[in-house]
């Protein structure tokens, strides 16, 4: 991670990520922690046993959701606000004002995506009740089809060297490739049509510290 602010990973605060048992919208946050090597508790909440237990906490968040940071006493709810606040201290949010506003940019074009393909997902993997039907499917199919070919021509013209944004790591960039890493146990062939978007994952693939977390971090979703 060439673009580590060194200086911000030393006055960093002690810090708590609570977020579920899974990778999900949580796991983003936990990468950019580990990057930045800043010592965190990794406070996760099950997933699997009815949300039981987050229900019973769920009235002491700010948003009633997860994942949320605490830092000394201050709690940042919503993944966007994590992810940008710790990219922001460590250098993963864009080399310039310019490039941390095409990040955030890109970053609500996936979610717009990510709304059409949970329902399938989240069923898939057991987070949501009931069985996946074909309509799930289908809408997961045609969110791939909008908004896959919309980000690929972005990052056409405004990446470079595998990265979404500009030359260096930024948050977005692990945004997508985590999600991949989701897709692409059940779509294999989903990223076969967009070689920039495939090379992003084959960027963050190659990325040592990244990698290690990942092979200790495998879960489903």
């Amino acid at each position: 991670s060439a673009n580590l602010n060194r200086a911000s990973v030393e006055t960093m605060p002690p810090c708590k990520l609570t977020y579920f048992d899974i990778r999900g919208l949580g796991e983003v946050a936990r990468q950019l922690l580990h990057l930045s090597g800043t010592p965190f508790e990794d406070d996760r909440v099950p997933a699997h046993d009815g949300y039981g237990t987050w229900m019973k906490m769920k009235n002491t968040t700010p948003f009633g959701t997860l994942p949320l940071l605490s830092v000394v006493g201050k709690r940042i709810p919503t993944s966007g606000a994590i992810n940008h606040y710790l990219a922001k201290q460590f250098g993963f949010a864009g080399q310039s004002a310019y490039d941390e506003a095409l990040v955030m940019a890109l970053a609500d074009q996936w979610m717009d995506y990510f709304d059409e393909a949970k329902p399938w997902l989240l069923t898939e993997n057991g987070l949501w009740p009931g069985e996946v039907d074909e309509k799930m499917k289908e809408k997961l199919e045609a969110g791939i089809a909008k908004h896959f070919p919309l980000m690929e021509n972005f990052i056409k013209e405004h990446g470079s060297g595998g990265h979404c944004v500009g030359s260096s790591l930024t948050w977005i960039d692990l945004l997508l490739t985590d999600h991949f890493r989701s897709l692409l146990r059940h779509f294999p062939d989903a990223l076969t049509p967009y070689p920039l978007l495939s090379g992003v994952k084959k960027m963050a693939a190659s990325h040592t510290k990244l990698s290690e977390w990942r092979k200790e971090h495998d879960e489903p979703f």
